[in-house]
């Protein structure tokens, strides 16, 4: 068991390389950006960044779940690359309408998203992007399902430096402001997209099957509800800040959300390991035993490293981003959890995946994202950006919730979870504590005092987090998944008659 988690360990920390080049410029951005645009400004670009990301996981249509559950399941290398290109020409044609109807319907689009059609020209330099970003996704999920970290990393290595330096280039030298960002955007992501057509090539053959793509969309079909929860999660609370408040405001949580990006850094390198490690080794004698500490393992991991984060971030963001940005710190904090929960999430849809539920994955979010978008509408006038981050990370731990209790009635796996749920509580309240009780000093003068308590509690949750996550013996032992587990049928051309 300990060298599947070791290796575990180490396909994260390689994948963690790969996401921290390709998103650490993107953080080092902020504080450039964060300097050369006003807040309003700001929050144009976060949320016009969201909707090409919401766009992406809309596109996808939960193929990417199917590609990592069902790839290794094909008989052999042929039927997978025949299952690689059929997803590949859905993605591409599937991108192409979506682009084109956003290009059409800018304006709308422009007054929904942001209150107004003057940003129209942005939408329609964003719809552009889309079918690049998504197809540099797709060309991620191929190398991690068929473990390639090596290219894996050089591909987000080539997209951070595209990227990072065109909108560098576009911004701060030749002064094209908002529309700078996006140009950076687009070209970037479009020659990443050639890059990463190289380094796929060899696993595209010119085939398209309609049996393989639609037992893929089958399965992922009912993931198209939780792409719309995670669009109502992640949207919400800007689109209520935007409405009931100003772009100003959103573009201060925008800086909030970068942090929980951060957080993100290590829930993503966890993640993009987690699933081709997950399918590959369900049927092993063991799978039991090894699976039954990696929800404890990952939450003790991740909500130490969040808490860090949340108590130290008013600091940091003083060094980093101009002063009117520094009150994101707590609702930075806040979305660090809501990235916590969001990678147990995946985690705990291991056993719908394997008895082929996915329903499951659709009701419990959007049951939480019903929750979620209204507590933001509560919250967002009261409590303004520390409301919202409050709603959002309660939409992440309550779908997150919601999945494990149902997922265990289906497919039983011995995870810890009464454990890892109190952590990840303790870890939430010591994030409280800690910077309210430390502002509270400060305000004081016990800057001290202040420091202490936040590294007291932080090293007090690091030694409870060690002592709840040691090793147990499962209740049961044996392969989580079985012969009655459902599979794709790949039938190549030659075997049709």
């Amino acid at each position: 068991m300990k060298e599947h988690l070791k290796k575990l360990t180490g396909e994260s920390i390689v994948y963690g390389v790969g996401t921290a080049v390709g998103r650490g410029l993107q953080m080092l951005l902020v504080p450039v950006f964060t300097r050369v645009f006003a807040p309003d400004a700001y929050g144009v670009i976060d949320l016009l960044g969201l909707a090409v990301s919401i766009a992406s996981l809309l596109i996808v249509m939960g193929t990417d779940a199917a590609l990592a559950r069902f790839f290794y399941d094909a008989i052999d290398t042929e039927a997978r690359r025949v299952m690689i290109s059929s997803s590949a020409l859905w993605r591409l044609g599937v991108c192409a309408v979506v682009a084109v109807l956003l290009w059409l319907t800018a304006p709308a689009f422009s007054v929904f998203l942001l209150g107004s059609t003057d940003y129209a020209k942005y939408v329609r330099l964003t719809a552009l992007s889309i079918p690049f970003t998504a197809f540099f996704m797709f060309q991620n999920d191929v190398l991690r399902v068929t473990f390639q970290p090596w290219k894996f990393i050089a591909l987000n290595l080539v997209n951070t430096l595209l990227v990072g330096g065109l909108s560098i280039l576009f911004v701060v030298f030749w002064k094209k402001g908002v529309a700078g960002v996006l140009y950076g955007r687009l070209i970037g992501d479009a020659l990443t997209a050639a890059f990463g057509f190289v380094l796929i090539r060899l696993h595209l053959v010119p085939r398209f099957d309609r049996t393989v793509l639609r037992r893929m969309l089958t399965y992922g079909a009912p993931l198209i509800p939780v792409a719309v929860a995670y669009w109502a999660m992640q949207y919400s609370d800007r689109w209520a800040l935007a409405h009931f408040r100003d772009l100003a405001t959103v573009g201060i949580y925008a800086v909030a959300v970068k942090m929980g990006a951060a957080m993100m850094l290590v829930v993503s390198a966890f993640h993009l390991a987690w699933g081709p490690f997950a399918f590959a080794r369900a049927r092993d004698p063991g799978a039991a035993r090894l699976f039954s500490r990696v929800l404890t393992l990952y939450v003790a991991l991740a909500s130490t490293v969040a808490l860090a984060l949340g108590l130290f971030a008013h600091e940091a963001l003083l060094v980093l981003v101009p002063g009117a940005y520094a009150r994101a710190a707590l609702p930075g904090g806040l979305l660090c959890f809501a990235a916590v929960a969001h990678g147990a999430y995946y985690i705990v849809a291991l056993g719908a995946n394997l008895s082929f539920r996915t329903d499951l994955l659709a009701w419990t979010s959007l049951v939480a994202a019903a929750i979620n978008v209204g507590l933001n509408f509560v919250l967002v006038g009261p409590l303004g950006i520390r409301g919202v981050s409050t709603a959002t990370t309660i939409g992440f731990a309550l779908s997150t919730a919601l999945l494990y209790a149902w997922a265990q009635r289906v497919h039983p796996i011995p995870f810890r979870g009464l454990r890892a749920t109190a952590l990840y509580l303790v870890g939430v309240a010591a994030l409280f504590a800690g910077v309210l009780g430390g502002r509270a000093l400060s305000g004081t003068g016990g800057e001290l005092a202040s420091l202490a308590l936040r590294v007291g509690l932080l090293v007090a949750y690091a030694g409870l987090a060690a002592a709840l996550a040691r090793p147990m013996a499962p209740p049961w032992d044996g392969p989580l998944a079985s012969a009655s587990d459902p599979v794709i049928p790949v039938v190549l051309p030659e075997e049709r008659t």
